[in-house]
């Protein structure tokens, strides 16, 4: 299914946004529980003397709550616009917006995440949105220029930041300790080695007491964290013109350290890890206790927080190179605008972006839902606002941009390249391919992908 989205998305975008014209569908129902959009293609700007627009984005259900109470309280500051929720899943999400944007039927306005900003931006999918920056519908103002430039692709403007994180480790400090691990401070580092030394330890404690835990959920198909190994050896994922920034060898370690730790029982099996990463946010491994490490972004600590009173959670660094090497690098994640939509759609979809990161009002309920917000002064107002929890997020992010460095943007193909390494890891995973062997077939299948796109 994944490779058929894919595909879509590669093949059918560029033909079905050339002949989409100016009609836009008629939304489904409002509400978090989401609705499925469009049945027909109508003429209508208005729902009656209100404009209508749909808005996407990913999350569990109480970020389906958040963004759903903001939308309520958008509405109500703008009695003319109505907006249509369509909520959904991480993994979902990418998977119907780029069915959706290849059918001509994307949301108006929707999450964007920039290891897939390019797929949408380079095949003219997302509208330029500094007009609306230069005639103040979008207040940048209060952001820093390296925030504001973290929305461009190619010298455009094309997204707003929702708020800056780092792919991170969520730990449980609780169920680390009761076996004798150790919490390491927020801007504490651990090599790889190290890593998967003390998991060994951590879980040989917990067996001879009785216990089946694991050290840590399976990461070898996150194609963001193996980021952090790419860098540690020098590159990243793309290069600046768009090629790919890592070796087979790299790779070929990647999915063997994971093996490594999979054979020794400290990360699921393939199928259990399979399950997790499509399970709601209540339903995963370590949500039920069973895991001392998962991998998320620094802003989620609250959402396990909440899904876990008994237990104290925190946040650690993904592990270093042996050999000392960094992999940080700015995170976050952004709105943007479907360039489909009609002027008075994009208007609209504007008011709400700003509404979201530049308000009082969203921001008491937005809070630290997508990283550190962009705009400085509302970073100062949810001070007053956050829980111990919150609070720790910030100190997490503010002592991890000391060592970050700067990303580079994926290429037109960044979703299909996704979509082959999750397929590699799932080889290693149910033991059908070693990891050289899926690291070739990875790099092959990645190249393909680069050299498709800029032929």
């Amino acid at each position: 299914m994944k490779k058929l989205i894919s595909t879509l998305l590669a093949v059918v975008m560029i033909a079905s946004l050339a002949g989409c014209g100016g009609k836009q569908p008629e939304a489904g129902s409002s509400g978090a529980s989401g609705s499925t959009g469009a049945t027909e293609q109508v003429n209508e700007e208005k729902n009656g003397n209100k404009t209508e627009i749909r808005f996407a984005w990913w999350g569990d259900t109480k970020r389906h709550e958040v963004y759903d109470e903001i939308c309520n309280r958008f509405e109500a500051a703008n009695p003319d616009i109505k907006v249509i929720r369509e909520p959904n899943s991480w993994s979902d999400y990418w998977d119907k917006l780029a069915t959706q944007t290849a059918g001509g039927n994307a949301p108006d306005v929707f999450g964007m995440h920039p290891q897939f900003v390019a797929d949408y931006a380079r095949r003219d999918a997302l509208a330029e949105i500094q007009s609306y920056v230069d005639s103040g519908i979008i207040d940048t103002s209060k952001m820093s220029e390296s925030v504001i430039g973290s929305g461009r692709v190619g010298g455009k403007l094309y997204m707003i930041s929702q708020g800056l994180t780092f792919t991170d480790q969520i730990v449980n400090t609780t169920l680390l300790e009761k076996f004798g691990g150790t919490v390491k401070a927020l801007d504490a580092d651990m090599t790889w080695a190290d890593f998967m030394a003390e998991g060994e330890k951590v879980t040989a404690a917990a067996k001879a007491a009785g216990e089946d835990i694991y050290w840590c959920t399976d990461y070898s198909n996150v194609y963001n964290t193996f980021r952090y190994m790419a860098r540690q050896a020098g590159g990243d994922l793309y290069t600046e013109d768009g090629q790919l920034d890592f070796t087979k060898e790299t790779v070929e370690q990647w999915f063997a350290y994971w093996k490594e730790m999979r054979d020794k029982g400290l990360i699921p099996d393939g199928a259990a890890s399979t399950e997790d990463m499509s399970a709601s946010l209540e339903q995963k491994i370590f949500t039920q206790g069973a895991v001392c490490y998962t991998t998320a972004p620094a802003n989620q600590l609250h959402l396990y927080q909440q899904q876990m009173p008994d237990a104290v959670l925190s946040c650690a660094r993904n592990p270093i190179g042996n050999d000392g090497a960094r992999g940080e690098y700015i995170e976050g994640a952004h709105f943007a605008i479907a360039n489909t939509s009609t002027a008075e759609k994009k208007e609209a979809a504007a008011k709400l972006i700003d509404f979201f990161v530049n308000t009082e009002e969203s921001m008491e309920l937005f809070k630290m839902e997508q990283g550190v917000p962009a705009n400085s002064e509302m970073a100062e107002y949810i001070k007053t606002l956050l829980d111990e929890t919150m609070t720790i997020e910030i100190d997490f992010v503010n002592a991890t941009m000391a060592v970050a460095g700067e990303g580079t943007y994926a290429p037109v193909g960044a979703t299909e390249i996704d979509t082959a390494f999750k397929d590699a890891a799932a080889m290693v995973q149910f033991d059908e391919k070693t990891p050289a062997e899926a690291a070739e077939d990875f790099m092959k299948a990645a190249q393909a992908v680069i050299d498709k796109n800029q032929s």
